[in-house]
C-alpha cells in the first residue's frame, strides 16, 4: 500500500510561529483599542441622553408656552368674532337707517321735482295768460293809436274793419268819424253805420236805439229809408211783428221817398210777417207766439253775429 505524502505548506515552522505571535498581540491591542472606544461611546451616550432630557424639557415648556399663547390667541379670536358680530349687527342697523333715510331723501326729491313740475306749469300757464293779456292791451292801444288822421282815410279804413267783421273796432272809427266832423255831409250815414255795426253782432236792441236817433235828427236826409228798413228788421227779429210791419209800411208811404227797391223788400217783408203761423211773432195773441223769435234770440247769444241778408238789396 503506498502513503500518499501530505502537502506542505511551503512555511518554516518558526515564522509560522512568529505570525500566530503577530497575531496574539494584534488581538489583545485590538480589546484594548476597543475598550476605551466603548467608554468613550457611552460617555457620549449619557451626554446625548442628558442633552436630549434637557431639550425635551425645554421643548415641554415651549409646548406649554405655545398652548398657553394659542388660548390666548383663541379666547381674542373669540372676543373678535363676538365683536365682529357685534359690529355687523350695527351695521346693518346702520345700513337699514342709512337705506329709510336715503328712501326719504328719494321721496322728497321726487316731491320736489312735482313741485318743481307743477309750479313750472303754473309759471308757464300764468305766462302765457300775461302775454294774452298784452297782446290785448296792445290790440287795443294799435286800435286806439293807429286811426288814420284823415278824413278819407279814416272812412275807408272803418268800411274796411267793418268788411272784416270786426265790429267793434269799426264801431269805433265810424263814431271817431263823428266827433272829428260833426258838421260833415257824411255825419247821417257815419251814424247809420255805427247801427250797422249793432245789428250785425245782433246786438237789436242797440241798433234800433242807434237808427231812431237817425230817424228823429236826420229825418230829411236819404239814410232814413235804410234806417226804417233795418229797424223793421230789428223789430222781426226780436218778434215784434207789429212794430215791424209799421216800419215797413212806413216806407211804403208815398212821402217817405223810398226807392222802388226798398219798397218792394218792404212788400216782401211784411207779407212773410202776415203768413207767420205764430213762429215768429212774440206780439200774436196764439199761446205759441214767437216760438221761433225765442229760439232765434236765444241762438243770438251762441253764434257769432252776421251780416243782415234783407229779402231785397237796399241803397247803400
Amino acid at each position: 500500500m503506498t502513503m500518499t505524502p501530505r502537502p506542505r505548506t511551503g512555511l518554516p515552522s518558526t515564522t509560522l510561529r512568529g505570525a500566530v505571535l503577530v497575531l496574539a498581540t494584534l488581538a489583545s491591542t485590538a480589546c484594548l483599542t476597543l475598550k476605551a472606544e466603548h467608554n468613550e461611546l457611552a460617555a457620549r451616550v449619557t451626554r446625548l441622553d442628558q442633552a436630549t432630557g434637557d431639550r425635551g424639557a425645554q421643548l415641554d415648556e415651549k409646548l406649554a408656552e405655545a398652548d398657553r399663547k394659542l388660548a390666548e390667541l383663541q379666547s381674542k379670536l373669540d372676543q373678535a368674532e363676538t365683536l365682529l358680530r357685534g359690529s355687523q349687527a350695527g351695521i346693518g342697523a346702520r345700513m337699514d337707517k342709512v337705506e329709510g333715510e336715503t328712501a326719504e331723501l328719494r321721496g322728497a326729491a321726487e316731491n320736489a321735482e312735482l313741485v318743481a313740475t307743477a309750479g313750472q306749469q303754473a309759471q308757464q300757464e300764468l305766462r302765457t295768460e300775461v302775454d294774452q293779456r298784452l297782446r290785448t292791451l296792445e290790440e287795443k292801444l294799435n286800435e286806439a293809436t293807429n286811426i288814420p288822421e284823415g278824413k278819407d282815410e279814416l272812412w275807408a279804413e272803418a268800411e274796411r274793419q267793418l268788411q272784416k267783421k270786426n265790429y267793434k273796432l269799426s264801431r269805433q272809427l265810424w263814431r271817431t268819424f263823428i266827433s272829428r266832423y260833426p258838421g260833415d255831409p257824411k255825419l247821417p250815414a257815419a251814424n247809420f253805420q255805427v247801427g250797422l255795426t249793432f245789428f250785425s253782432e245782433r246786438d237789436y236792441k242797440s241798433a234800433l236805439g242807434q237808427f231812431y236817433r237817425i230817424i228823429q235828427d236826420f229825418s230829411e236826409d236819404p239814410i232814413v229809408q235804410d234806417a226804417l228798413y233795418y229797424s223793421g228788421l230789428g223789430f222781426a227779429k226780436l218778434g215784434q211783428c207789429k212794430n215791424a210791419t209799421a216800419y215797413f209800411e212806413a216806407l211804403l208811404r208815398p212821402k217817405s221817398g223810398a226807392s222802388p227797391q226798398y219798397q218792394k223788400a218792404a212788400k216782401d217783408q211784411i207779407d212773410i210777417l202776415k203768413k207767420d203761423t205764430g213762429d215768429l211773432c212774440f206780439d200774436r195773441e196764439d199761446v205759441n207766439a214767437g216760438a221761433a223769435a225765442k229760439r232765434g234770440v236765444q241762438e243770438t247769444q251762441k253764434e257769432p253775429a252776421k251780416a243782415p241778408v234783407p229779402a231785397t238789396k237796399p241803397r247803400k
